[in-house]
């Protein structure tokens, strides 16, 4: 007998090494995701949806649903290229092994169970998840770059926000009128301060309105004002907004549009509308301040995921040249050649905006390496377009922004 014992002594040690045996960290099985409200500027609420066998392991898949969804596949999604999704699968059995580590908060309730037609269950949830914290990981295991290595490649962003306003009308005029939008404007700066982005503020530019009008003279003067004073501070992105506070059934409810423009080009990086809870008793500042946390943090995802892009590319500027002198259409061809010839020579990316006889209106995009700033393209144009009996001289620099005058002499 005592052999048999021995035997099944064996088998049953070696089951239950078996039976210990670590498994492969999940995967998320589900993959129906939403996303909900922003809370907090580090937290986002999504609605998830889990897969299981088991109603509990259907429950125990939604964190990786929605730490899935915030990674992959929402809009303003944390991983964006090939290379940081290239990085991302080899920290993703270390994520989803341990996914509660970035969930700050679960539903009580389900919004949701049902079985499906294969016998497994579908349980659907709200939860939190603490996307800077999820953020920081990915930065440490080097999957995405942290704000100090893009600031290397292209330098922080400076941002301005300011409130939208009627073309050819000061947004200015909106701050002295309007309590509630230098409130909304404190909102954003604050948001933005609190994730370490530059902040510039049109108040804070002494000559705003001297610089304001040059610039207006150069281009249209009935052309936005808004675009004219972000590139009149030189920041890189400028922030509007505009919104209400509105009686609705159940009380006051309020609703704010914000959106992002590069300054280079006024191009629109990304626009959100959102919305405060319906409150009966609330001041319109603080139904105001969480209309912002709803829809900024989704447009400064983009934000960072242009910066992302244009830090690769360079450092974007802005030149506009003003001919002023009598120059005959042969003569004015050959300064827009040599224009163009050292443009192509010192630039590896440029784009023509505008060319007319009097103006060119030049986007350019510059190696930190070489330029550190409008002062060494200044340089570079006055000392290196060489045309006989013509000179350039420097009318306005800031940032982005750099006003050259060509002229006989």
């Amino acid at each position: 007998m005592r052999p048999i014992l021995s035997l099944l002594t064996i088998f049953g040690l070696v089951g239950t090494l078996h039976a210990r045996k670590p498994e492969v960290p999940p995967k998320p099985i589900g993959n129906q995701a939403s996303f909900a409200e922003s809370f907090s500027p580090v937290e986002v609420t999504i609605k998830a949806t889990g897969v299981g066998n088991e109603p509990e392991l259907a429950e125990a898949d939604i964190p990786r649903v929605a730490i899935q969804f915030v990674l992959f596949k929402w809009a303003d999604k944390l991983v964006n290229t090939e290379d940081e999704t290239r990085r991302a699968q080899a920290v993703l059995d270390e994520i989803y092994a341990n996914p509660k580590k970035f969930v700050t908060w679960t539903a009580d309730h389900v919004t949701s169970t049902r079985r499906l037609p294969d016998d497994r269950y579908e349980v659907t949830r709200m939860i939190r998840i603490h996307k800077a914290d999820l953020t920081d990981f990915l930065v440490k295991k080097g999957v995405l770059s942290s704000r100090q290595d893009l600031a290397k490649g292209a330098g922080n962003p400076m941002i301005m926000v300011i409130p939208d306003a009627p073309k050819g009308k000061s947004p200015l005029t909106v701050f002295d009128a309007n309590p509630l939008a230098q409130q909304c404007a404190g909102a954003i700066e604050s948001y933005l301060t609190q994730r370490q982005y530059e902040v510039v503020s049109p108040r804070g530019q002494d000559q705003i309105g001297a610089q304001v009008q040059m610039i207006g003279s150069v281009k249209n003067p009935d052309e936005d004002q808004t675009y004219q004073i972000a590139l009149a501070t030189g920041a890189d992105v400028y922030i509007t907004f505009a919104g209400e506070v509105a009686s609705v059934a159940g009380g006051r409810k309020a609703s704010l549009v914000v959106k992002a423009y590069e300054t280079s080009t006024a191009r629109l990086l990304g626009t959100e509308t959102g919305y405060s809870q319906t409150r009966s008793n609330a001041t319109d500042g603080v139904m105001v301040e969480e209309a912002t946390n709803d829809a900024i943090d989704k447009v400064l995802q983009r934000v960072t995921n242009y910066w992302k892009t244009d830090a690769e590319r360079g450092i974007q500027y802005k030149v506009i040249l003003r001919y002023n002198g009598n120059f005959g259409a042969d003569r004015k061809q050959d300064l827009s050649d040599a224009v163009d010839e050292l443009i192509e020579k010192e630039f590896a990316e440029h784009k023509v905006n505008i060319s007319t006889d009097k103006t060119e209106d030049i986007q350019i995009w510059a190696s930190k390496d070489r330029y550190s700033g409008t002062s060494a393209i200044s340089r570079t144009f006055r000392k290196r377009l060489e045309i006989p009996g013509v000179k350039v001289r420097e009318v306005l620099k800031n940032r982005k922004l750099l006003i050259l005058e060509v002229v006989e002499g």
